[in-house]
Order: structure tokens, then sequence, then C-alpha cells
């Protein structure tokens, strides 16, 4: 218990004398707030309803002595300080219980005043002393308590993070093989040919030429539109991917994107529709990573449709947000790797009709893009009638 400036100590004289009970409540009632009990009974019932640091009793009392009243203190209010007051008599008891630890100090009769108010004094520095020390030890048994509990913690979030690291790095360490593997495999072909035309140059007909030529140039194309994925992919995963919004016609937009594609869709003998019922419609949009996005899906839906085809492009709005939908009649996806196909370095087990090579990174990119869009994307797929990617975003 620690005072404030403007609190007392309590402090308890119990003597079956009444005299020498006001005579030590008169000296000190202006330093302390001092009860009197005249037997041992009445002082326990004091200090039930007190919380008294300092006890004075009087060694030589009806019923029960000081020393006896002084040892049901120490076992009921045990952080109180305890004197005695007694008589040259009775100083063998009395030294008896101080080295019991039943007392703190002795007083003999007659006693000095001062010599009172210094012990008095002295009782309750130690009294103090005593409850600062067990505030300490508790607060620091307290602050040990939670430091090992934070220890605990931090060291289970180490474990944890250690464990994701370690998965990063299987994870880093697969996709490093797969793309690799990816751009070996192109570059190889492209080297191979490109030999071939040094060795053989002269030899070699003008026709198969321009065939190993333009072999090399798609093996190139395939590897560098690899590379632009992985560095589009590290970008957004590094943080650093900024939008830049603008307020613009979507309409006009998926329409210049569809005149960008028509001439890659004849060379399929594919047919690009748009289908809309509006014929403006204004949003905020990052018009380079939304081209992005429609080239990825549209030129997904030429590269599994077979020639022939209609490939839809169907715009609407619902609930406030702008609705695409990229149609196709190709060969559709199977059940079980739709949940997987939106996924970093995922390749469908369905292959080009034209024998065209995927990075595995266009849909994880896509949908990355419509996240930062606030937007969503969805699939629907049926094998053998074809896909249907759905995105959307706020208007």
């Amino acid at each position: 218990m620690i005072l404030n400036d403007m609190e007392k100590y309590n402090l308890l004289v119990v003597d079956d004398e009444i005299e020498i009970l006001k005579s030590i409540k008169r000296q000190f009632r202006k330093k302390y707030n001092v009860f009197t009990a005249e037997n041992a009974i009445d002082a326990l019932q004091v200090m039930a309803n007190e919380s008294i640091q300092v006890v004075i009793s009087d060694q030589r009392m009806p019923a029960m002595s000081g020393t006896e009243f002084l040892n049901i203190v120490k076992e009921k209010f045990p952080e109180a300080l305890k004197l005695i007051i007694t008589g040259y008599s009775d100083i063998e008891a009395v030294i008896g219980a101080i080295n019991e630890g039943q007392i703190f100090r002795y007083i003999t009769k007659p006693w000095n005043p001062i010599e009172l108010e210094s012990i008095l004094s002295e009782a309750f520095e130690k009294y103090e002393l005593i409850t600062n020390n067990k505030k300490l030890t508790k607060s620091l048994q307290i602050s040990n308590s939670e430091l090992e509990e934070k220890v605990k913690l931090r060291t289970a979030e180490l474990q944890e993070l250690n464990s994701k690291l370690k998965g990063l790095n299987l994870e880093k360490n697969k996709y490093v093989g797969i793309v690799a593997h990816d751009l070996r495999n192109p570059i190889g072909v492209a080297k191979g040919f490109a030999e071939l035309l040094i060795d053989e140059y002269d030899d070699i007909q003008r026709v198969d030429k321009l065939d190993y030529i333009s072999t090399i140039k798609e093996r190139c194309a395939f590897a560098l539109n690899l590379i632009t994925d992985i560095l589009d992919l590290s970008k957004i995963e590094a943080g650093i991917f900024e939008l830049q919004k603008q307020e613009q016609d979507y309409i006009s937009f998926v329409q210049d994107n569809i005149q960008q594609n028509i001439l890659l869709a004849k060379r399929k003998s594919q047919m690009l529709e748009l289908k809309s019922d509006l014929k403006s419609c204004s949003a905020r949009f990052d018009s380079s990573k939304m081209e992005q996005v429609l080239n990825n899906l549209i030129g997904n839906a030429m590269k599994y449709s077979v020639a022939d085809s209609k490939i839809i492009i169907d715009v609407t709005t619902e609930n406030g947000k702008i609705v695409t939908r990229v149609i196709d009649e190709g060969q559709g996806i199977p059940v079980d790797e739709l949940d997987a196909i939106f996924a970093s370095y995922t390749t469908s087990s369905v292959k080009g009709t034209r024998g065209e090579k995927s990075t595995g990174l266009g849909l994880a990119i896509v949908k990355k893009i419509i996240n930062a869009h606030e937007g969503s994307i969805s699939v629907d797929s049926t094998v053998g009638k074809g896909s249907v990617f759905t995105f959307s975003f706020p208007l």
C-alpha cells in the first residue's frame, strides 16, 4: 500500500488501560489515523474492518496476552507490523516472540515519547518497504510472465514464418524449374533452326528457309511473352503494381480491342463479335492493364477454339458493376482443372488447336489485375462445348 500526501497510515493501539490509549492517540492523531481497542477481541474486529499497517499491543492484558494476540494477527493479517509494550519482567517472552517473527520491535515501560515516535516511524517505513518490495516482486513476476508469453508467441510466429519461407522456397524452386524448362525449349528450337540455316543455307529451299525463320520467330515470341509475363507477375507480387485509372467509355474500349484481334481471328477462320445493349458506359479503369486482360482472354478463346467458330464478348451492367463475358465454342476445360485455372504456372491439359503454347501465367496476371480494380473473375466450362470467362468491376 503506497499512500499519497493526503492519506495517513492506520495505527491500532491495544491496551486495557484507557489512559494509555488516550495518551498514545493524543500524541499521534495528527500524524496517523489512530484506532484503539481495550482487548484482543475488539482489536481483531477493528483489524477486520480497517486496513491497519502497524499495531501496538500491551503484553499484559486480561484473557489473552499481547504475544498471543499478535500471534493471531500474524496468521490473519500477516502484512501488519507488530509492536509490543512490555515491562522488564516479560522481556524474555517478548524476545522469544521477536525471534519467531511474531513481533517487529518491543517498547519498554515507561517509554519515552520521542523514542516511541522514532520506533513508530521506523515501523511504518519498514511496512512501506515491505509493501513496495512485494508490489515490485509481483510486477516483476507479471512482467516475466508477459515476457515469457511474448517469447512463446514470437517463437511460434517465427516457426510459422520459417515454415512459410521453406514452403515459399520450395515453391520458388519449382517455379524456377518450370520457367527454365519453358524457356529452354523454345530457345533450343530457335537455336537449332538458326544453326541449320547457317550451316546449310545454300542447300535449303527458299520455302523451307521461310518456314525455319517463321519457327525461330514464333519460338522467340513465346520466350519473350513468358519473360514479360514473369516480370508482370513479379511486379504485382512485389507490390510495385500501380493502376493508372481514367474515366473513359468502356464500350468503345472493348470495340477497339476487338478490332486489334480480328486479324488474328481471321487467320484461324474465327469470328469475333461484341454483344451489348449498351451504346456507351463510362467507368474508371486502367486501359493498358484492362487491355492485357481482354487480349489474354480473347487470345485464349482463339487458341483453344477450332476454325469457323465464334467468340462473343458480351458486356452488361449489373448491380453497379460492368460485367464482361468472353464466350467461346472451344474444347472446354475439364472440371477437375477449373479450381486451379487462375494459379501461377498452371496450364490446362487442353492443347491449342494449332499447337499454340501457354506460359501458365496469363490467367494469374488477369486475376490480379481484376482484383486490383476491386473486381472478380470466374469461369464456367463444359468439355466439348466451350468456356465462359466472366469478370466484373465497379462502374
